[in-house]
């Protein structure tokens, strides 16, 4: 008799825990399927389609070990970024050590486009120190460097769309977009695949754009007539919160802007399409998916 695959997938959850949930129970036939949250009452949704919903909080580790029993790949979603700094890297490595614990034979885990290298530091520190933890230990596993999520547009070209004006400090730098979507498919992929070594996967959309190439498509796609303007981290700090943008998400966006100025998301690559036999959603794809959210002002 053959051993049906247990999978587990923490933080279900969240934004990206739910969409790869969703893929796992429509497509993993002959495997049982375990999600674990701080919160598992609130998700009666995903256990009514057959979700094996357990109990975990990273805060607490003795209880992880019994959270991952039984598990033989598990997909760890990296903690919010409320939790940055020490706390998170402590969560992660509760999580990995419980997965030892467990006898979970292949972890994968969401990290950050070139983690170890990134200019984006206060971003990708933590990402770094859990891939060495990983790099460390005895375990098989899959890293999914993400890149920066096309739905961060959301927060920025609307206000562009209304002021016809798109300020940004990431000069003449590539940005190579990915879906939020897109990524939950490629862990999805990857958590269900049977790859039982060791590798490092670039999740990135299928073009890289400047801002002003970005700014080309939405012009052509959406029938805008926006400006681009190069600026200063500062001016574009400035102009977020002259636009309403509460001031800690300015600051955040224009330092990200500042970073992908310095490559932090320049890097190009085909492991989507190779791991999950289809192109990635592109930019053009994207705003007319979101055109009436974009153009709502």
């Amino acid at each position: 008799m053959t051993t049906q695959l247990s999978l587990l997938l923490t933080g279900v959850g969240g934004q990206l825990g739910r969409r790869v949930a969703d893929h796992l129970l429509r497509d993993s036939a002959g495997a049982s399927v375990i999600g674990t949250s701080r919160t598992p009452q609130r998700l009666g949704d995903l256990a009514r389609r057959g979700l094996q919903l357990r109990h975990a909080d990273f805060d607490e580790p003795g209880g992880l070990a019994a959270a991952f029993e039984g598990a033989d790949r598990l997909l760890l979603i990296s903690t919010g970024a409320a939790n940055a700094g020490p706390r998170r890297v402590a969560q992660h490595r509760a999580a990995l050590h419980a997965c030892a614990q467990a006898g979970v034979r292949h972890v994968a885990y969401t990290s950050f486009l070139d983690a170890d290298t990134s200019p984006l530091t206060a971003l990708a520190a933590d990402h770094a120190a859990t891939e060495a933890l990983l790099a460390q230990g005895s375990t098989g596993f899959t890293v999914l460097r993400h890149a920066f999520y096309m739905e961060m547009l959301l927060s920025t070209l609307p206000a562009a769309i209304a002021s016809g004006r798109l300020l940004s400090a990431s000069g003449q730098a590539d940005v190579a977009y990915v879906t939020r979507s897109d990524c939950a498919i490629a862990d999805a992929a990857a958590l269900r695949d049977g790859f039982d070594g060791r590798r490092r996967l670039d999740i990135t959309g299928p073009s890289a754009l400047t801002s002003a190439q970005l700014v080309e498509r939405v012009n052509t796609v959406l029938g805008t007539a926006i400006v681009h303007v190069d600026a200063t981290r500062a001016d574009l700090e400035a102009h977020f919160t002259a636009g309403g943008m509460p001031p800690a998400m300015a600051r955040l966006l224009s330092a990200i802007d500042e970073g992908l100025g310095q490559g932090a998301m320049a890097r190009r690559s085909d492991d989507f399409e190779a791991l999950c036999g289809r192109r990635a959603c592109d930019v053009d794809e994207f705003l007319r998916l979101h055109r009436d959210a974009l153009m709502a002002r």
